[in-house]
């Protein structure tokens, strides 16, 4: 496990802002060398602590606007289906988010969609039939007050 200190937290809380900083900004920001915080960010990679480098699209601007969160209770736990289940959803493209979770339901899923007719298909042909869903509720987002991938990192 790689431990983190005050300047990988540092990195962190920057890359997480803007990854496309250069380098030279990110060690000017922190007193540090080019070198040292590309060396830093390297071992941070290399030891998953960032797993990887992406760009986050506005779900409205690319015509995906509908977002659900589902909730979902399986028919049965800890079984091949619920491993199919599980490795169809990390891999659906409409799935942003799949968790496994405590309480009522097994899963929640976050969803996006072009619009109702989207999700409708979606339910049909991933929350119904042989995929092990005894039940799902859909919340419907309304208004987005924060969406965030970042992960604050204190001192």
């Amino acid at each position: 496990m790689h431990k983190l200190d005050h300047i990988d937290k540092k990195i962190l809380n920057i890359l997480q802002d803007d990854a496309t900083l250069p380098l030279k900004t990110i060690a000017e920001k922190l007193q540090i060398s080019t070198a040292t915080a590309q060396r830093r960010i390297s071992q941070l990679s290399d030891a998953k602590v960032i797993e990887r480098t992406v760009a986050i699209a506005n779900p409205a601007k690319v015509q995906r606007p509908l977002i659900v969160l589902v909730l979902i209770k399986m028919t049965h736990s800890n079984t091949p289906t619920q491993h199919r289940f599980e490795r169809l959803m990390a891999t659906h493209p409409q799935v942003l988010s799949c968790y496994e979770i405590s309480g009522d339901y097994d899963f929640v899923l976050t969803v996006v969609n072009k619009d109702m007719q989207d999700y409708h298909r979606f339910t049909r042909q991933n929350l119904s039939g042989d995929n092990n869903v005894a039940n799902f509720n859909s919340q419907f987002v309304m208004n987005s007050v924060k969406s965030s991938t970042k992960i604050y990192l204190d001192d």
